[in-house]
């Protein structure tokens, strides 16, 4: 019995915790997944984390799940890059956030220690 409820409740606390989400704010996401990568008809780039984000203010309209990284970017091929081998090896990446649009500054590949 004991074994039980300890097993039921260990798989609750993973559900909550893979359920949760990342306000947006400027600051360091420590370490995310990369879920989805998209290039924009404006030539910037939105991407998904894993846990998600909320509250942010995309481009081309992909909602506030989304975190930006503009085509004025000086780093944005860089970016792009990193964010790709991340999604394809299923590492995470650390990401810093400029301001409470989620608009990406910088990014890290293996995620921030």
């Amino acid at each position: 019995m004991k074994k039980s409820f300890l097993q039921m409740l260990s798989a609750a606390l993973l559900v909550s915790a893979s359920a949760s989400s990342i306000a947006a704010s400027p600051g360091w996401i420590v370490s995310a997944k990369v879920v989805r990568i998209v290039a924009t008809v404006q030539g910037g780039i939105n991407f998904r984390l894993s846990p998600e984000l909320s509250g942010c203010t995309s481009q081309s309209g992909y909602g506030p799940l989304y975190a930006s990284v503009y085509p004025t970017h000086p780093g944005i091929q860089n970016i792009h890059s990193i964010l790709l081998a991340a999604y394809m090896a299923d590492k995470p990446v650390g990401v810093y956030f400029n301001d409470d649009k989620c608009t990406v500054m910088e990014v890290e590949l293996g995620g921030r220690n």
